[in-house]
């Protein structure tokens, strides 16, 4: 089982969730959380590095491979609807489209889809897009911090899709029901709405959790206490929660002995004005649940939804008491928390399981993004393909004298050895004939008969008509296409090549004409896979085609990106020259497919 780790850099608290799949689901390996002191700047890459390498320390686990997640106000996830298209093409269209839709200069933007499906809109198809996008500044920042830590992001998404696929895998969406996910965070409060299974609307909207600490805090003490008060502040928040008009003895007694587990003795129990906390928290909520419920509202006009069935909590905010009741009375819906980490998988002697019951609900997005994901968004720089139109025109002017070279050099070695044959298969028939005399007058007329001949030939023209072996190119072309090229066209043409070779003997006869029959061989096709895959079959056909007796020569004239289906690929074409033996008149052309 190999162990996957997902990091949840928040403005709050850094958190890591470690899972490992297991045939029985996923099993928690490791899990820790890292507070972060509200005087940090968060653009302080160097602190959060460091932050993160002492929070891998006290876990136990190595710098290495990690899954993580984007957050700030500079992620937008917009829904749109487009006519279907390449996907090269719809990549550049969805920058366009979405354009004016943000906040920021789409040209210095990371801009992602994921497409949900198709729709009808007036009688036209379109695909239906979740679209993200975000400023390459907050990229490169959260990459910054990941390599000051010594780790290897593998993947960069959204928390809208790590939430996602945390719901598919312990949520149990069902089937035409719609589920709002309200993600209380310290910065944003996330209100994610889901139907039938997938996302369908994501926007983050304020106050949250950070506003109701401040409120806290303002009910506490004067402002020069503000280091003091926040610590204080955050021990309280989970008891404050939903208070009444006026608190019942339970709250009061709550709150007292939440102010008693706090770090400081500084603040005293008379300088705490209950009343005046209640007063300055609860507008805080009212004004939480009302822009819930105003973008609930907003989604069903929207989308024509005519109804969602339930709501869950979950965030660092999800714990606040009261908080689930007073929420549903607003919005007359059922609402409960969401905490992926109860009732998962985990070893007893290594994790405390009430801190999974307790705290769990604050690891949602950190233990999503650590699931293999069937639903993301990747915000990763893409490496650019080795075999590209642009590198190979760029790599030409070094890579066309380097194919000719080797060609001339194949070319020399084939003709070399050709003609040491021929010397050879002379000199043996010579030595049979030395001694017969009875010969030799037969063999002198075949030698001017010979002459004759040749004499003849050198008054043909240079091109000659010559029989093509169909039948054996074709089997020699099936034995050497990869399984994963598909050929377009297989195109034959006779010609013949005549050449000077000049033969050093005992009588130093020089001079001789000799003629080589050729044809020419011409293939277009689509080789499918990764660019390496890609090369790679290239590579072998060209291979093939100079290793096999009835081809030389072979050339790669051009490989483009394939556009034109929805499987990666590269589009190529070769030329050869074909050995030929018998003058005849022919020309054929071939098409055929082999591999996918």
């Amino acid at each position: 089982m190999v162990e996957t780790i997902g990091l949840d850099i928040g403005s709050h608290s850094i958190k890591l969730v470690g899972l490992k799949m297991t045939s029985r689901g996923p099993f928690l390996t490791h899990i820790g959380i890292k507070e972060v002191p509200p005087d940090i700047n968060r653009e302080d890459a160097a602190y959060f590095a460091g932050a993160i390498k002492e929070l891998l320390k006290e876990v136990g686990i190595k710098p290495g491979k990690v899954r993580m997640t984007v957050s700030g106000s500079g992620v937008n996830i917009k829904r749109i609807a487009m006519p279907p298209m390449p996907k090269a093409e719809l990549k550049e269209a969805v920058r366009w489209e979405i354009k004016g839709q943000l906040p920021f200069p789409v040209e210095g933007a990371k801009i992602d889809f994921h497409t949900l499906g198709e729709t009808i809109e007036e009688g036209t198809k379109k695909l239906d897009l979740m679209v993200a996008a975000c400023p390459d500044h907050l990229i490169d920042q959260t990459l910054s911090i990941a390599r000051g830590a010594g780790l290897q992001p593998i993947h960069l998404g959204v928390a809208a899709f790590a939430l996602w696929n945390a719901l598919l895998v312990w949520g149990g969406l069902k089937k035409d029901e719609g589920v709002a996910l309200i993600d209380l965070g310290a910065d944003k409060t996330g209100i994610h709405i889901f139907k039938d299974g997938a996302l369908q609307f994501s926007r983050e909207v304020t106050p949250a959790g950070a506003d109701i600490t401040r409120a806290i805090m303002e009910g506490l003490g004067p402002e020069e206490e503000t280091g003091l008060l926040y610590e204080t502040a955050e021990r309280l928040k989970p008891e404050v929660g939903v208070p009444s008009e006026g608190p019942h003895e339970s709250t009061v007694e709550a709150l007292r002995q939440a102010l008693d587990r706090s770090i400081s003795g500084q603040i005293q129990e008379e300088k705490i004005n209950l009343s005046k906390i209640n007063f300055l928290v609860r507008p805080v909520l009212e004004r939480m649940a009302g822009e819930i419920g105003r973008s609930l509202d907003y989604y069903r006009n929207e989308f024509n939804v005519d109804r969602i069935d339930r709501v869950l909590l979950t965030g660092g905010g999800a714990p606040l008491k009261n908080f689930s009741n007073y929420l549903q009375s607003e919005l007359q819906l059922p609402v409960e928390n969401f905490n992926p980490l109860r009732g998962m998988l985990f070893d007893s002697k290594k994790i405390d399981a009430q801190i999974l019951d307790q705290m769990g609900s604050r690891f949602s997005v950190a233990a999503g993004v650590a699931l293999p994901q069937p639903e993301r968004i990747e915000f990763l720089p893409v490496k650019e393909p080795f075999l590209t139109k642009a590198r190979l025109e760029k790599s030409s002017p070094v890579l066309a004298p380097l194919i000719a070279l080797l060609a001339f050099a194949w070319i020399v070695w084939s003709t070399s050895g050709q003609m040491a044959s021929i010397k050879q298969e002379r000199e043996s028939k010579m030595a049979k004939v030395k001694n017969l005399e009875a010969l030799q007058a037969k063999l002198t007329l075949l030698k001017e008969k010979e002459k004759k001949v040749k004499q003849e030939l050198s008054l043909f023209p240079s091109s000659v008509v010559v029989s093509v072996p169909y039948g054996e190119i074709l089997r020699e072309i099936s034995r050497i296409v990869p399984d994963n090229v598909t050929l377009k066209l297989l195109s034959v043409q006779a010609k013949a090549k005549t050449q000077k070779k000049e033969v050093q003997t005992s009588k130093s006869q020089a001079g001789e004409s000799q003629q080589d029959q050729e044809g020419g061989l011409h293939i277009t096709g689509i080789a499918f896979g990764s660019d390496i895959q890609c090369l790679t079959a290239l590579a072998q056909l060209i291979e093939g085609l100079e290793k096999s007796l009835l081809f030389r020569n072979a050339k790669l004239m051009s490989a483009d990106e394939n556009k034109h289906y929805n499987r990666p690929g590269a589009e190529f074409e070769i030329i050869s020259d074909i050995v030929l033996d018998k003058p005849a008149s022919a020309k054929g052309e071939f098409t055929g497919k082999k591999g996918p």
